[in-house]
């Protein structure tokens, strides 16, 4: 709905519709109005629609690393991607994944139960395009007609070619499971069982929770079998900035951090050198395994040394 004179139906930001005008052989030609999508995921959208050479699009909210992989998977496979960022990452980043061929909409960073937070956005999107089939109008005038020449006929009801998914991330077990099956393996598999530790931070939680409970569960398996060399279970443990609440969840049993205090709230609850890490909130995949994970918590400092140290290694 539109937001004008509901008395003078003067608003022109009324629910997008197609219009149909008959030309002079009686075909019906589709007139587009998108007055009520936001120009910049509009923008993000037209520049998939027109990457899509499968009729397929992929659709993800990321701080960057997520969007990036998926980029680099479906560009190649001809399939278009739209990408939304917060507007706390890198640029280099929403330049990356333009160069890759991506739409991106970059977004105010903020809670995820405002509807402008980046995932709500990214599956807005989705909805625009597989739910409430906004573009499939456009698609077939603008994009198809560039491959099926002057000759393609356009239809009153266009056809429901496109095929939009969105990943979720965050919310998508398939994420957990992935590390479970294929990350936990190899790390058990290149120290040869013999693991003491699995350090991560935690941006959706995936990877930890999925690669812990691999290692934990191949410990208790070869404590059955009477083959484990390790008197302890591996600890899973979280590395989070301060300020996060997902440390407060470990230690506290509570998903709730000082810096949430709605008279101290800030955009940015801690400045810190890390992207994609210290959520507000406890994702279904970080859900799974939590109350198996320690917890640690390091300054900008510190992770700008130990990352320093880890790369002087990895050249030398």
């Amino acid at each position: 709905r539109g937001y004008g004179d509901d008395k003078t139906n003067t608003t022109n930001n009324n629910t997008d519709t197609v219009n149909g005008t008959r030309n002079g052989d009686g075909e019906i030609s589709p007139s587009l109005d998108f007055s009520n999508v936001d120009p910049s995921i509009h923008q993000a959208i037209l520049i998939a629609l027109h990457a899509t050479k499968t009729h397929g699009i992929v659709i993800e909210g990321t701080s960057g690393s997520t969007g990036i992989s998926l980029a680099s998977l479906a560009s190649p496979r001809g399939h278009g991607v739209i990408v939304v960022l917060p507007d706390d990452q890198s640029t280099q980043k929403s330049a990356f994944l333009k160069k890759l061929g991506c739409g991106v909409v970059v977004v105010k960073n903020c809670s995820i139960s405002n509807p402008g937070h980046y995932v709500n956005v990214a599956k807005r999107v989705w909805e625009l395009i597989e739910v409430e089939r906004h573009y499939d109008a456009y698609y077939q005038k603008h994009v198809l007609r560039e491959y099926c020449g002057s000759n393609s006929t356009l239809i009153k009801t266009p056809p429901k070619l496109l095929k939009a998914a969105f990943m979720n991330q965050f919310d998508n077990l398939a994420n957990v499971v992935s590390h479970y099956t294929t990350t936990g393996p190899e790390i058990h598999s290149q120290l040869d069982g013999k693991v003491n530790a699995f350090v991560m931070s935690a941006g959706t939680g995936g990877t930890l929770v999925g690669v812990g409970g691999y290692l934990k569960e191949k410990w208790w398996e070869n404590c059955r079998r009477k083959c484990q060399h390790q008197s302890t279970p591996p600890k899973i443990v979280l590395v989070d900035p301060p300020g996060s609440s997902l440390f407060n969840k470990v230690k506290y049993g509570v998903a709730y951090a000082p810096q949430q205090s709605e008279r101290s709230l800030r955009r940015h609850r801690y400045d810190t050198l890390a992207e994609g890490i210290g959520l507000d909130r406890v994702t279904a995949n970080f859900g799974l395994g939590c109350d198996e994970i320690t917890w640690k918590t390091y300054s900008n400092s510190k992770c700008a040394s130990f990352g320093n140290r880890i790369a002087l290694r990895s050249n030398s």
